[in-house]
């Protein structure tokens, strides 16, 4: 895979793979041109995808000429002409041919000479994997190894399927800890004793894809809404940015690991005037701004979606929300929730929204406003 955000990727990013003899992998795979629509053509196309999204996620290069021993040759493009209905053919492939359907499938166009392109088509690692090719009365499932695929044994089947099944639980117990750390567990401090959102940005592919992200001061996550002090300290999993620390702990931190994920803890209410106020734009505005600058900075290293973003709240019982001078919500009868998870490509305000909401029900408030726009 080409380590850069898909939409990044320019015509000097595909040359230096010719410059620098960049081979095939587990991650990369070229093609000298479309493709084509007989039945070979078809069944290779669906098992490189499929083979990409069962493993690690991958890179198709269309227009990229290779040798025998699968090395970047010559950039040959493709021709323009044709190409939209070519991409509405494979598009009707992988809705009707895969099963499940791959949820990241994405293709970037770079211009090359004249009428001529060169296309990356990018294929993330699958949390509902093993995907199968089911075409024309053969239904057979595909593994990416080296520089090939490679139809899975009975047993690699029964395994990805396992490992499947797993997957979800897993991912949410990296969120669990992050939940567990605001009270200093393997931390250098803890969150202040105050209601907190606890939010875990993380690509689908975070425990299948073994990454070493070097985190810098320069391309850290930093926590919403930095005020006071911030404490920068390198831990053995990444960089912690720690905002206004105190004895009595710490305003909100945003925790960068290394392994291609965030995590973030940050104070949404206080005492004030003898009582129990949240504002809520701590989450209305903080949580999309938290994801944005995540999967912004994750992409700009090579790490692509699609995203899982998971939210819990501590410390609410007996909080309001202030809503204006004279309004104010129900107090919050639960103490924590976990506001669930939301899985998308993009990752949009709108994408989410429910978190939001249920985050509002906590308070007693259906129909919450919607952010002004």
């Amino acid at each position: 895979m080409i380590e850069r955000a898909l939409d990044q990727i320019t015509l000097a990013d595909i040359e230096a793979l010719v410059t620098y003899r960049r081979s095939e992998g587990a991650t990369l795979d070229f093609k000298e041109a479309f493709p084509p629509g007989d039945h070979k053509g078809v069944r290779d196309f669906l098992a490189d995808v499929t083979a990409f999204a069962n493993t690690d996620g991958g890179d198709i290069i269309v227009g990229l000429r290779e040798d025998k021993n699968g090395t970047a040759q010559e950039i040959v493009g493709i021709d323009k002409a044709g190409l939209d209905e070519g991409l509405r053919r494979i598009d009707d492939q992988l809705r009707s041919c895969i099963d499940p359907r791959v949820p990241l499938f994405r293709v970037q166009e770079i211009a090359w000479r004249g009428d001529k392109v060169v296309l990356i088509m990018r294929v993330g690692a699958s949390l509902i994997a093993p995907h199968r090719v089911v075409y024309e009365k053969s239904s057979r499932f595909y593994r990416r190894a080296n520089r090939g695929n490679f139809e899975m044994s009975t047993a690699e089947i029964r395994q990805a399927f396992a490992a499947s099944a797993d997957l979800p639980e897993k991912v949410r117990d990296l969120h669990h800890k992050a939940v567990v750390a605001i009270g200093g567990k393997d931390m250098p401090c803890r969150i202040h004793d105050r209601p907190t959102l606890i939010v875990t940005v993380a690509p689908l592919s975070v425990l299948r894809k073994a990454r070493d992200v070097r985190i810098t001061r320069d391309n850290a996550v930093m926590p919403p809404d930095p005020m006071g002090g911030i404490d920068w300290i390198v831990g053995l999993d990444g960089l912690i940015v720690i905002a206004n620390r105190e004895e009595q702990g710490a305003r909100a931190w945003s925790v960068n690991h290394r392994r291609g994920y965030l995590d973030f803890a940050w104070a949404i209410g206080r005492l004030a005037d003898g009582q129990k106020i949240i504002w809520p734009k701590y989450v209305v505005d903080h949580l999309p701004g938290a994801v944005r600058s995540t999967t912004t900075i994750l992409r700009s290293v090579g790490v692509e979606g699609p995203w899982i973003v998971m939210a819990s709240v501590t410390g609410l019982k007996d909080f309001r929300l202030i809503m204006s001078d004279h309004h104010w919500t129900d107090a919050a009868w639960q103490d924590s929730a976990y506001l669930g998870e939301i899985i998308d490509d993009a990752m949009s305000e709108d994408s989410l929204q429910p978190l939001v909401e249920g985050f509002w029900r906590l308070f007693g408030v259906e129909n919450p406003p919607r952010p002004q726009r």
